[in-house]
């Protein structure tokens, strides 16, 4: 054997300390972990929070805005309607989706031999998403489970959300529960218990870094922007009042006109001596920027931060357009990406617990919620009319579905009783002004296009067709070779031209 052969045969082999982990925290030089406890890695956090810790996030939401696109994007997640699929076609698996599912269905639901027994908080499996999804503004979010037994089943009762400032990590990133007898580490908590949703993790920590690490200092600046304005808004309001007297004046008078100037804001009118003069020092400023375009700026970058794009100002018409759809365009993103995230939480923590406990031996089910973008019903019935003018339709099922509400078809076209053809494909007697006017109005349309020939060779393939199906085949046969979206256009004149023909000739036969 050549040592090539050698090196390559040694490559194949899995080394031993594969499966274990290497850079582990402990020997991680840009970290220190206080007695074998995880500090998170968001500076802001570390810097500003203090005492206060998470609080100052909590902070955040009080801003309108701030408050405003974090809804928004938690909403648009926990809008999209959730499934519960199968791990296979196994009857066991089945079986465990299918409890999995209405256990989701029922979280929040008091159990039926003991409704009295429990009070159950305003809870459902949307609420739970809606709680997990704190992570986005945190970094991570904590539910606690609260188990219960509900006839021959193990059941997740309801799902509480719980203060992220509760709870600790230690260095084999498990969650630890700070109480008055163990602030540090914490204790340690039972399996199955906590469901713990992470987002933004660097380097695998469980604190994760949420967005609030970036909207803290927008919504600080904004708020001593606002502090500002006000005062400028009551400066400018009621202006400074300015009294000025003569040299010598005896403290006794000073003090006279210094009542009088507070006396300006409430009275009608003031007296002073003639030797003594008020003024009002107006407000005055400078420059362009002013308080509200800073708090507006500073709106935008939340929304920059939080929804991926912001609305612009510039530009109109069109250009707000395309800006709105890119800002959806981007927002679908992140919809799908928060969601994807927490369904892989949830599949890694609540549905193969679910089904540990009331399957054992089947695979959990796979939890997750649909999120596409909204068809264009203007774009899809385009589509439809283009393949009816080829020879395709839709069933009433497939219209239903798509378009909703309830339909019904149309009734057919009314025929001469001496011709057995539709009013489409009937023999035409003496062009009347009714023909001759539809006709003439039909093609003096499309005569502004460069293919009035094509409409001459149309109307007489229209006239030798003896149904709609010949029309067709006849229309596809003459201009196959067409390019597609010409070829529609053919077929859609080659229909209409035979609709306003029958429709003169019906017209005379009455």
């Amino acid at each position: 054997m050549t040592l090539w052969e050698c090196e390559m045969a040694e490559d194949t082999k899995l080394p031993l300390d594969a499966n274990n982990e290497i850079a582990t925290v402990a020997k991680d030089i840009t970290y220190l972990a206080f007695q074998g406890i995880l500090r998170s890695r968001d500076a802001t956090l570390e810097t500003r929070g203090g005492n206060r810790s998470y609080a100052i996030y909590d902070d955040i939401e009080r801003d309108c805005h701030a408050y405003g696109v974090l809804q928004k994007r938690k909403l648009a997640v926990v809008a999209r309607p959730w499934q519960v699929d199968p791990a296979s076609n196994d009857t066991l698996d089945i079986k465990a989706a299918d409890m999995v599912r209405a256990q989701l269905s029922a979280i929040g639901v008091p159990a039926a031999d003991n409704p009295g027994d429990q009070v159950v908080m305003a809870s459902n499996f949307d609420l739970v998403c809606f709680n997990l999804l704190d992570s986005i503004l945190k970094g991570f979010a904590v539910g606690e489970i609260m188990w219960d037994i509900d006839g021959k089943e193990i059941v997740a009762r309801e799902i509480r959300p719980k203060d992220q400032r509760r709870f600790n990590f230690d260095t084999d990133y498990k969650l630890r529960l700070k109480t008055w007898s163990q602030l540090i580490p914490g204790e340690t908590v039972p399996p199955r218990k906590f469901i713990v949703h992470t987002f933004g993790a660097k380097d695998g920590s469980p604190y994760g870094i949420g967005v609030g690490s970036r909207l803290f200092w927008p919504t600080f600046f904004k708020r001593q922007d606002i502090t500002f304005w006000l005062t400028y808004l009551d400066k400018f309001g009621s202006p400074t009042a300015v009294g000025k007297y003569p040299g010598g004046t005896p403290a006794e008078q000073q003090k006279d006109l210094l009542n009088a100037l507070a006396a300006i804001s409430q009275d009608a009118g003031v007296t002073v001596p003639d030797n003594m003069v008020i003024e009002l020092l107006e407000a005055k400023r400078s420059g362009t920027v002013t308080y509200e375009q800073f708090a507006r700026y500073m709106d935008e970058e939340m929304t920059f931060a939080v929804l991926g794009e912001a609305p612009t100002s510039k530009g109109g018409g069109g250009a707000q357009q395309t800006a709105a759809l890119a800002r959806e365009e981007v927002r679908l993103e992140l919809v799908q990406a928060d969601a994807d995230l927490l369904s892989a939480t949830l599949n890694a923590t609540l549905s193969p617990w679910l089904t540990a406990y009331n399957v054992p031996g089947a695979r959990p089910p796979k939890i997750w919620r649909q999120v596409q973008e909204a068809e264009d019903l203007k774009a899809r019935s385009e589509r439809d009319r283009n393949l009816f003018v080829i020879g395709f339709r839709p069933t009433l099922a497939e219209v239903t579905k798509t378009y909703g509400g309830e339909w019904e078809a149309v009734p057919p076209a009314v025929v001469r009783k001496t011709d057995a053809l539709p009013a489409a494909f009937a023999e035409a007697g003496d062009n009347g002004p009714f023909t001759d006017d539809l006709l003439a109005n039909r093609l003096a349309v499309e005569s502004a296009k460069p293919w009035t020939d094509t409409l001459v060779k149309i109307k007489s393939i229209v006239d030798s067709a003896a149904s709609l199906e010949d029309l067709r085949d006849a229309l596809i046969g003459a201009f196959g070779n067409l390019p597609q979206d010409e070829l529609v256009k053919v077929m859609q004149a080659g229909f209409a031209v035979a609709d306003l023909v029958g429709m003169a000739d019906v017209a005379d036969g009455q």
